[in-house]
């Protein structure tokens, strides 16, 4: 490790299958190539028929192809030590354009993937969406989706759809930097990683230089770059739990196209329990040092099964 300045530290008391990122494939036919089990994901519940496997019948029928045109959003500053740190950022409204064809008969699973070339979004019908609100689970939020048709002059039939949010606090572990200063290192601007709330200037706001890069593109002692982890070493993520407000739809990334966000156990048994398709989870860590006597209790709560 001491070849790298920033890394995934993994002190402490670590529990693991307690929450999992949640992952929805954009292609259910090349899931096991997005989602390998080799790098974790041990859950892939896909849908069944596949698009290809739709085609290849000839059925009128096809999955939702749509991708995000427009959206409006709220950011949250919960960092105690720099207000201007945004700790969440969340859809409030979100349109989208569908791309089926004309003719086609559009259906709908439990996930259904949208993007854009910055967003993702999981879109799901009112039908689900209740089903969830009912369920106790915690943690569960949802932005409205206005549709647009390619095709306007043969609309389509889309239910309601519903962006999801997962509204629990942030709490995920920030890296950790050794062996330099936690600053740019060109201009000195800090912090650059926030060691409280985890949000980084990975561009500086102030040079507006990128301070880190890998150790293959470091060009050697002149480069004052930071030198980042493999993604392999940084791949588990670590969760305080000392910092977990009991949800269970947890904030790990919001609606980013690189970072996943986090589920409970519990959350996880009941999607599994009533056969949800197509997402993917894979398991991360839950540091346990420092969590109060009602943390450790919601703790034990999430891991037991909810009656659907």
């Amino acid at each position: 490790m001491s070849d790298y300045h920033i890394y995934q530290d993994y002190s402490g008391t670590l529990k693991t299958n307690i929450f999992y990122q949640l992952a929805v494939s954009m292609d259910e036919d090349l899931v096991e190539h997005e989602y390998p089990k080799s790098e974790g994901w041990i859950f892939l519940n896909k849908r069944s028929p596949t698009n290809s496997e739709l085609r290849l019948k000839g059925s009128p029928q096809s999955w939702l192809d749509a991708s995000i045109f427009d959206s409006k959003k709220t950011k949250k500053y919960r960092c105690p030590t720099d207000r201007l740190h945004v700790t969440e950022e969340y859809f409030t409204e979100l349109k989208i354009e569908v791309h089926n064809a004309i003719e086609a008969e559009i259906i709908l699973s439990d996930f259904n993937f949208s993007m854009d070339d910055e967003d993702q979004a999981f879109l799901v019908t009112k039908i689900f969406a209740d089903r969830v609100t009912k369920s106790g689970l915690k943690g569960v939020g949802f932005a409205p989706v206005t549709i647009n048709y390619s095709g306007a002059q043969n609309e389509k039939s889309i239910p309601s759809l519903f962006a999801l949010q997962f509204m629990g606090h942030n709490c995920l572990r920030p890296r950790s930097i050794q062996g330099a200063k936690n600053a740019c290192p060109f201009c000195g601007h800090e912090p650059l990683i926030c060691q409280v709330c985890g949000f980084d200037y990975f561009i500086c706001s102030t040079c507006q230089k990128p301070a880190w890069t890998t150790k293959n593109e470091h060009k050697g002692s002149n480069d004052k770059h930071l030198i980042v982890s493999p993604l392999k070493q940084r791949e588990t993520l670590i969760m305080e739990g000392s910092k977990w407000d009991g949800s269970d739809f947890v904030y790990g990334g919001g609606n980013s196209l690189v970072y996943y966000n986090l589920i409970s156990k519990r959350a996880l048994d009941w999607l599994l329990s009533i056969h949800a398709v197509h997402f993917c989870a894979r398991p991360i860590q839950v540091c346990i040092d420092g969590m109060t006597d009602q943390q450790l209790e919601m703790l034990a709560k999430v891991q037991k099964p909810i009656i659907s």
